[in-house]
């Protein structure tokens, strides 16, 4: 595949400038730190704990500071897949926030390569203009652009959902080599979010409609067996550590379904022109436009059965995204939304027969995505950092809290995962005074104005004494412990 791509490129200036314009646009995104949330915090912990050999005193920690935390913060452990891929960087550099990025940026780029591959050479042909098209979506718009500053499992997930769809479609491997690297990313999906198991029914889907000889779909299904197996075995052991998680299912309700499926179909419309879909009514639009032509491009019984495969991927993640109770905005639909726009281009090919039109179409496509993400970029380098982790104000605090707060005492924060990994300090969440003076905790540090409102967050309750601030944050200590029995 490398010396097919390197043969492409010489061909296609296109590919190499899309690829540059989009590596670029990840560093003038990445910043040093990272946004005030804690999930990446945990991420970092498994990571470390993994090449440490201690997980097992990690998750017991964990499992013990969400039990005694107000309200689900996350799970007691993620899944180990992105944890390990974040230790092929620190196994062999010291921890760096830009430098970290960089790496998953970087790795992300090459996915999409196989993503590239996937569409350019699938069975149902798009002429080049929409190939760059399609592939800038996954490149170069706004939203990844903007997600190589964080360190989440998302970019890397959506990387093995990409590979696992073009090892299933590709001809260039041997049947061995292809069984093994559709085997492969299966499982690595899996091993990073808990919908990677659905790509099992998209491989047998495609077993089912790929083969014609009964004998021929009957044994390349028990080929796929085993990778199956290692998917539903590492699912038994993993659940014990999202337990919490799984117990959020029991607030589903019809309410929360039809909110989730209005917000995410109007997020998926608004997706596609992004910037230009700041008004609700133009994302319901675009959903319905790109509803249209993805149905146009399944017009007939041959294309449904080559894009099948994929639409077990759309339609069961979609169900799974809707069902959860917590809305997570667009991030939540990255993995598919590549997938629903390829799907809506290759009906809008299909519908524009002119293909001079076509061709100025895709093109106001592209220049528009271009601006779009050149906009983004300027915001990010030049007019906003959501770096709030690290700083003077950040490091004074935390050195004062390793000081302070002894091994033994449980201190209270917004963001115990993060308060844990950099002061190595017992950490809880507790969201109101009543909470947390029924809980064991000695100290609460709190932020001087709330993070998400803005409004003033100091503490005057007389049974806690103020004993280290500065601007952004108040260390409190309590006075009453002694009568808790």
């Amino acid at each position: 595949m490398i010396q097919s791509f390197l043969q492409l490129s010489k061909n296609k200036k296109w590919l190499i400038f899309l690829g540059l314009f989009a590596f670029i646009g990840g560093l003038f995104c990445i910043r040093n730190g990272h946004e005030w949330g804690d999930d990446f915090a945990l991420y970092l912990s498994q990571a470390n704990a993994i090449l440490k050999g201690n997980t097992g005193e990690l998750a017991k920690y964990n499992t013990w500071s969400m039990q005694h935390s107000d309200g689900t913060i996350g799970p007691y452990l993620y899944p180990p897949g992105y944890p390990l891929f974040l230790t092929i960087y620190l196994k062999i550099f010291p921890f760096n926030w830009v430098g970290i990025k960089i790496f998953q940026w970087i790795f992300y780029l090459l996915g999409g390569v196989a993503f590239y591959y996937l569409i350019s050479s699938f069975k149902v042909k798009l002429p080049p203009n929409w190939v760059f098209y399609v592939l800038a979506i996954v490149l170069i718009h706004p939203k990844i652009v903007e997600f190589s500053d964080r360190l989440m499992s998302d970019l890397w997930f959506i990387v093995t959902v990409y590979l696992f769809f073009y090892f299933l479609y590709t001809t260039e491997f041997s049947k061995i080599s292809k069984l093994f690297l559709i085997g492969l990313s299966l499982i690595l999906a899996a091993f990073t979010r808990v919908n990677g198991f659905i790509l099992v029914g998209s491989w047998w889907i495609h077993i089912l409609v790929d083969q014609d000889d009964n004998k021929l779909k009957f044994r390349d299904f028990m080929k796929s067996i085993p990778f199956v197996l290692v998917v539903f075995a590492f699912r038994k052991i993993d659940n014990q550590y999202e337990s919490n998680h799984v117990d959020l299912m029991s607030s589903v309700t019809f309410s929360s379904i039809w909110s989730n499926i209005v917000m995410y179909f109007q997020q998926i419309g608004q997706y596609a022109i992004w910037h230009l879909g700041f008004v609700k009514t133009t994302g319901y639009v675009f959903a319905f436009i790109l509803l249209f032509y993805f149905g146009f491009a399944l017009k007939s019984i041959e294309r449904l059965k080559v894009f099948a495969p994929v639409l077990v991927w759309i339609a069961f993640d979609f169900i799974l995204i809707v069902l959860w109770p917590i809305a997570q905005g667009t991030r939540f639909l990255l993995p598919i939304i590549p997938f629903v726009i390829w799907i809506a281009v290759v009906g809008f090919n299909d519908w524009i027969e002119n293909q001079k039109l076509n061709r100025w179409i895709s093109l106001i496509c592209i220049c528009l995505l271009v601006l779009q993400s050149l906009a983004t970029m300027t915001f990010c380098r030049f007019f906003f950092n959501a770096n709030k982790v690290i700083g003077s104000l950040q490091t004074d605090i935390y050195d004062k809290v390793k000081l302070i707060v002894d091994d033994n005492d449980i201190i209270a924060f917004d963001k115990p995962r993060w308060l844990h990994l950099v002061t190595d300090k017992k950490a809880i969440r507790k969201q109101s005074d009543s909470s947390f003076f029924k809980s064991s905790a000695s100290y609460w540090l709190v932020t001087n104005k709330n993070i998400y409102s803005g409004s003033n967050n100091k503490k005057t309750d007389n049974r806690l004494d103020s004993i280290y601030g500065n601007a952004d944050f108040t260390l409190y200590r309590r006075n009453d412990l002694k009568r808790i029995k």
